[in-house]
């Protein structure tokens, strides 16, 4: 019986590993292709007036959206695999989904208005952004509403559909842009759009035909739909604040200078790579299995918790010496053609840097919030959410002041690690320790440890060595920080690593 019972136990685990590699794989192609689609408008538009305004436009209607996303993942998806009443569920999208329209309509008629009242620029300026608008509201807006059937297919256990779909999507609009060579702006926005519109129809299609359905219900005495927003207006207020936050990033930057804006938005499309391929893949994975965790034992959850939070900071680490080392050749290769100067390449490349040092601190951070979300507890994380908003705006304020599109993203930095130190003490003080947590942070240091020495050896091998061309440097010193890193977190972890091999 127990034979049987490891048998079992081995085959799910093989199932859930062959998952992940292939949600990673998948994931990396189409972030590939994205990020190959970002350098094709690098090079044909560089840092321009139009980009500035396009991405303005974007931050303006992905305000909104935002709360979709949010409400999704901290409240349909639990309602999805604890199987909660479907009207509950398709009342709670309804009015999501209504509201935020509505804001959305709002926004477009007073797009002008906007533009007078948040930026000091130019009439061309402000004549692009209310071009594009529509536009960038339809092209954010439906694969915003797919993410309702990205959570059915988790509960399914169909992680890797959606991003098949989006991935062809992807391939379709890259292979129209290659083959157009140049184009301008609006013809830009077209192709985007019929990809949002191929990806949404399929996509929709898909899921449907696997047992997905949705319909306008609008049953607000039920008690599960008053529970459901209970969990989520909370966290709608936290959301709020963040995006208030990013939006004044956005707003700062498109004041200091032309271009400055479309610098930001390149290290937001880099950082976003990143956040997708690493930290959304696998908080992705591992939500449901919080979720399942916690509603067994709270020993068991917590132990769970802290267990994916020492390897995936493992994992985000060694992509951030990666970058620290290989960084600037990436964007060279990537970026550095046509419009797209030297001096821009290199701005991207520090902001990337400061972006990628906190990108550590927000995958332990967003695993905790999971862990609160589990409980349905959202009233903690949005004070936290508060706290870090305000610290966020207050510093890039001040240090864009001294040091402009880099002190924005300075104050982003200096806020999440506010961000990760309140969430560790609003935990202890919720919901205790049943864990050495002192045992854990010295994982964590030892992690810092071998990220530093890693840094530290492969630049001062660049820096003895002779010049490479970009590709040649990227080989030879991304090699050297993978092995460098490798090489001390298998020291550094020896006995952790052991204590693993021991147990399989």
């Amino acid at each position: 019986m127990k034979k049987l019972q490891y048998r079992i136990k081995s085959m799910k685990s093989a199932t859930a590993a062959k998952e992940l590699s292939w949600m990673m794989i998948i994931t990396i192609i189409t972030q590939f292709i994205s990020v190959y689609k970002s350098a094709i408008i690098a090079a044909n538009f560089g840092a321009c007036v139009e980009l500035d305004a396009y991405n303005f436009a974007n931050n303006l209607s992905t305000f909104f959206l935002t709360f979709v996303s949010t409400g999704i993942t901290t409240v349909v998806l639990p309602a999805y695999v604890k199987k909660l009443d479907k009207k509950a569920v398709d009342t709670f999208l309804t009015v999501v989904f209504g509201v935020t329209g509505l804001l959305l309509v709002i926004t477009y008629l007073l797009r002008g208005n906007l533009v007078d009242w948040l930026t000091s620029r130019d009439s061309t300026f402000r004549t692009y952004v209310c071009s594009t608008m529509l536009l960038t509201i339809w092209i954010q807006a439906l694969p915003a509403i797919l993410g309702v059937t990205a959570a059915f297919y988790q509960c399914i256990g169909r992680f890797n559909l959606p991003k098949i779909i989006l991935l062809i999507s992807n391939v379709g609009t890259t292979a129209l842009l290659i083959f157009l060579k140049e184009f301008d702006l609006y013809q830009y926005l077209y192709i985007l759009l019929g990809g949002a519109v191929f990806q949404f129809v399929v996509d929709l299609i898909c899921a449907i035909h696997l047992g997905f359905r949705f319909k306008l219900e609008f049953q607000f005495k039920n008690s599960t739909y008053k529970s459901m927003m209970h969990i989520f207006l909370p966290t709608l207020f936290s959301t709020g604040i963040y995006k208030i936050n990013t939006m004044i990033d956005s707003l700062i930057s498109s004041n200091v200078g032309t271009g400055q804006l479309t610098i930001l938005s390149y290290s937001n499309t880099i950082v976003g790579m990143v956040n997708v391929l690493i930290i959304g893949n696998l908080i992705t994975y591992v939500y449901p299995k919080i979720v399942e965790a916690v509603s067994n034992k709270k020993e068991k959850g917590q132990r769970t918790l802290w267990n994916y939070t020492i390897v995936f900071h493992i994992v985000v680490c060694l992509v951030l010496v990666g970058f620290i080392s290989v960084g600037r050749e990436f964007i060279g290769l990537l970026y550095e053609h046509g419009e797209f100067s030297a001096s821009a390449a290199t701005a991207v490349y520090l902001c990337m840097s400061i972006y990628m040092f906190d990108q550590q601190n927000n995958i332990v951070r967003d695993l905790i919030y999971r862990y609160f979300f589990a409980y349905g507890d959202t009233k903690i994380t949005v004070k936290n959410g508060i706290v870090t908003s305000v610290t966020n705006i207050i510093f890039s304020f001040i240090l864009s002041y001294f040091w402009g599109v880099y002190g924005i993203i300075l104050g982003t930095y200096v806020a999440g690690v506010v961000s990760l130190i309140s969430i560790i003490f609003r935990m202890k003080k919720r919901y205790g320790f049943e864990v050495d947590i002192r045992t854990v942070l010295m994982k964590f240091g030892k992690t810092e440890c071998v990220v530093i020495l890693t840094i530290i050896i492969v630049i001062s091998v660049k820096h003895i060595m002779p010049d490479f061309s970009y590709i040649v440097s990227f080989l030879i010193y991304g090699i050297m920080s993978v092995l460098v890193y490798s090489g001390g977190i298998l020291i550094f972890h020896k006995k952790e690593i052991l204590g693993r091999l021991r147990e399989e």
